[in-house]
């Protein structure tokens, strides 16, 4: 009997999306947690006396609650006159990096997905924080352990490649409420249609 590409990959595709509606539930903390972990950013100098170019600030990540993902996030500053975008990012301790952005509806429900790049505007900030735009990093090779770092490299529309070094955080507390099943089924709908055009690609 041949078993189908699909069930072979379902149990890990589930086993992500638990993984990512975790994270998801983690970034639905508090505003006064997320602002003491980037606490370190207070004693830096003005932004604006920085070089001219892009300047990444206040980098960190939570310890992995599971060894399949994690968050990162930071402050991004474009001493520039002109708006660039960060637009992808890759990782030695990630099979997989992809900048997400999490929002809330009007009921409360958190919801969590991939987008194409994240505006770095003109003597601007992107500011990559929980509940809001962060550095997706899925399939880790290696649980984060508080006190250790990663290296994480960020690629721009305009400006050159940057890497820059990540230290890794205790987790904080977590707001578990929120129905994640919305979330849950466009992850595992995502998934089904990435398997459904290689299995196209395959019969072709």
């Amino acid at each position: 009997m041949t078993v189908s590409k699909r069930s072979v990959v379902m149990p890990a595709a589930a086993a992500l999306v638990c993984a990512l509606t975790a994270f998801a539930a983690v970034a639905a903390q508090d505003d006064e947690e997320a602002m003491e972990s980037m606490a370190p950013m207070e004693s830096m100098a003005p932004m604006e006396s920085m070089a001219p170019g892009l300047h990444v600030v206040g980098a960190w990540t939570r310890e992995s609650m599971v060894d399949l993902a994690a968050g990162a996030f930071m402050v991004i500053h474009n001493n520039t006159d002109f708006d660039d975008a960060l637009v992808g990012a890759s990782s030695p301790a990630a099979g997989v990096v992809e900048i997400h952005q999490t929002t809330t509806a009007e009921d409360g429900t958190m919801g969590m997905a991939p987008v194409e790049e994240i505006p770095v505007p003109a003597h601007g900030d992107a500011i990559l924080e929980p509940g809001g735009y962060h550095v997706m990093l899925i399939d880790l090779a290696q649980p984060l352990e508080v006190g250790t770092e990663i290296e994480l490299t960020l690629q721009f529309a305009n400006a050159e490649p940057q890497t820059v070094t990540v230290p890794v955080q205790a987790m904080g507390p977590m707001d578990a409420a929120g129905d994640m099943d919305q979330e849950m089924d466009d992850m595992q709908q995502s998934m089904d249609d990435s398997m459904d055009e290689d299995e196209d690609e395959d019969e072709s």
